[in-house]
């Protein structure tokens, strides 16, 4: 009764755009890794004293090392890949509703998502991080730093540049650009505080958001450029995608000799290394999809990816609460208990959601 009763919903409220089986892929790859670097965060170790509990290459450099340069593992960029993916079906979703439904629409929906993050930063960055914990970030910095409030600033950007200059994806990548070199420019500025730097800087400065808004916009342009022959999207990526990537990994290259690559404040060269990155996983997940291989639960954890990122933290609270001498005396347990089930789990709910046909828009 109960999928019958979603099916007729369904029916009455058909989707505004198409969904991509190969997008969900994609998006379930990156919600792993980022419940990976969840979960692994309690496990830091203190080198040289004190040796981590899991695999470092898993979890962020700066657990290890929060000096400069910083320290930086593949987990860095999970967050702005995120930031990206939520660029790229923002643009999908926001264009759509302008197209069918009016700009008032395609603003209700995007001031919606972007109030429902900045509220979810609030009671994970503020409340339950800084009241319950004493770990949480400032308030007076909690709308544009942390992890959910940088989501909130890209997916706001995102919208803009997307309402601003709906029809030209270059136009908006050469913003993005403009984006990328005044933050390296800001951050030679030593008067500017720098959160990787120790502190360094008397004057705050959110760093971290301006990047997110530049790599979300990225997202837009990618978007859009994969649809840039309706017929044939490998059009996009020969013109576009792919040659945009390979010189953003060059420009990666270049910037890290100058500004190396660092997780809190997103410099210019990680979010290089971000998009990138994105530009080449878009292509191997589509690729994968003309090859008709699909990773299993991929699909299912990708199409509710933020609310699978947010359970996360559950676990989080959780592994804090394990005894660090009995994780260290038992790997195999450790690997088993704290590795792989709350990955389990997390895939066990979106089969349960993907059965019921859900999808929390959040």
């Amino acid at each position: 009764m109960v999928e019958e009763r979603i099916e007729e919903e369904q029916e009455e409220k058909p989707n505004l755009h198409k969904r991509y089986e190969w997008l969900d892929q994609f998006r379930g790859l990156i919600i792993i890794f980022l419940i990976i670097s969840v979960i692994t965060w309690p496990l830091s170790g203190n080198f040289p004293g004190e040796a981590p509990i899991g695999p470092p290459l898993l979890n962020h450099g700066f657990q290890y090392y929060d000096g400069y340069p910083a320290l930086i593992t593949i987990i860095d960029i999970g967050q702005q890949i995120f930031m990206f993916i939520l660029g790229f079906v923002g643009y999908i979703a926001f264009t759509s509703r302008m197209k069918k439904k009016g700009a008032g629409a395609a603003w209700k929906h995007g001031i919606i998502r972007v109030a429902v993050l900045y509220g979810l930063a609030f009671i994970d960055d503020g409340l339950i991080g800084g009241l319950l914990f004493g770990d949480g970030i400032p308030w007076d910095e909690v709308l544009w730093y942390g992890t959910l409030a940088n989501l909130a600033i890209g997916t706001f950007a995102a919208y803009l540049l997307a309402y601003l200059i709906p029809k030209s994806a270059d136009k908006r990548l050469y913003v993005c650009i403009g984006i990328l070199i005044i933050h390296a420019i800001l951050y030679a500025t030593p008067l500017l505080e720098h959160k990787g730097l120790g502190g360094v800087g008397t004057i705050p400065f959110p760093f971290n958001s301006l990047n997110h808004a530049a790599i979300a916009i990225a997202g837009t342009c990618f978007s859009q450029w994969y649809k840039m022959d309706s017929e044939d999207p490998n059009v996009g990526f020969k013109k576009r995608i792919l040659p945009v990537s390979s010189i953003f990994i060059i420009a990666f290259y270049c910037f890290d000799w100058i500004q190396p690559a660092e997780h809190h404040d997103a410099t210019t060269s990680l979010a290089f290394l971000a998009i990138a990155a994105s530009g080449f996983l878009i292509a191997v997940f589509y690729g994968f999809e003309k090859m008709n291989f699909k990773v299993p639960v991929l699909s299912e954890m990708g199409k509710n990816m933020l609310l699978l990122f947010i359970l996360a933290f559950i676990f989080d609270v959780a592994i804090g609460l394990l005894d660090r001498s009995f994780l260290v005396a038992n790997p195999l347990i450790t690997m088993l208990l704290v590795g792989v089930l709350p990955i389990v789990i997390e895939a066990g709910i979106a089969l349960l959601l993907a059965r019921w046909n859900i999808k929390i828009k959040i």
